[in-house]
């Protein structure tokens, strides 16, 4: 029964750190309502067990007001505005057949870029011998982003966490019909830390 316990302590406290917190904003509903209050989404967790495999997004009027939880079938869109009046705004984005995440909106055109923080341990889950005392996580960020060109229904991945092909391959291959950006990408005038200026580059492409 301590196992169990100590394992639920563990698990909670990962699933806990990959959370956003409660961030004012205005959530806007495919039916045409939106709701301006406190909301709350998970952040991706790799390598971690989740206690829910979907990722809805959380939502009350205040702090102390009754919460409520939305899908990807209801949400439209996530906009946060800062106090310099910047905004950032988090989309649904299919990115397999029955797979659909947030991300936040990076450019947008003819191709769109998404991108998300993505957290992750640097080691399994293991425990020191007889004791039963968990050996310390190192918990990291990583930034994962997808593309998708208008037409498509599911994203395309050009970064992330696991590394099985390159950006330069990734991006070779889903650009392949603008020249310019694979001369580029051949002689590494782009790299992956220009992964932006890739997607607009291809938006202005002749």
């Amino acid at each position: 029964m301590k196992k169990i316990v100590l394992l639920l302590c563990i698990f909670i406290s990962f699933q806990t750190f990959a959370q956003h917190g409660w961030t004012e904003g205005t959530l806007y509903l495919k039916n045409g309502t939106e709701k301006n209050g406190l909301i709350k989404f998970p952040r991706v967790s790799k390598n971690l067990i989740s206690f829910s495999g979907k990722q809805k997004v959380k939502f009350k009027t205040n702090k102390k007001a009754k919460k409520e939880q939305f899908d990807h079938k209801q949400v439209d869109k996530i906009v946060f505005t800062y106090a310099n009046s910047e905004t950032a705004v988090y989309k649904y984005i299919t990115v397999s057949k029955n797979t659909h995440e947030l991300f936040k909106l990076i450019t947008k055109g003819n191709a769109t870029l998404y991108a998300r923080s993505v957290s992750y341990t640097s080691s399994p889950a293991v425990f020191h011998p007889g004791t039963m005392q968990p050996i310390m996580y190192d918990f990291n960020d990583f930034d994962e982003f997808y593309v998708l060109k208008k037409g498509e229904k599911i994203a395309q991945p050009l970064i992330t966490m696991r590394i099985s092909r390159s950006f330069k391959k990734r991006a070779m291959e889903y650009f392949a019909d603008c020249p310019s950006i694979v001369a580029k990408l051949k002689n590494k005038t782009y790299r992956k830390q220009d992964v932006e200026t890739v997607i607009k580059a291809y938006n202005n492409c002749n």
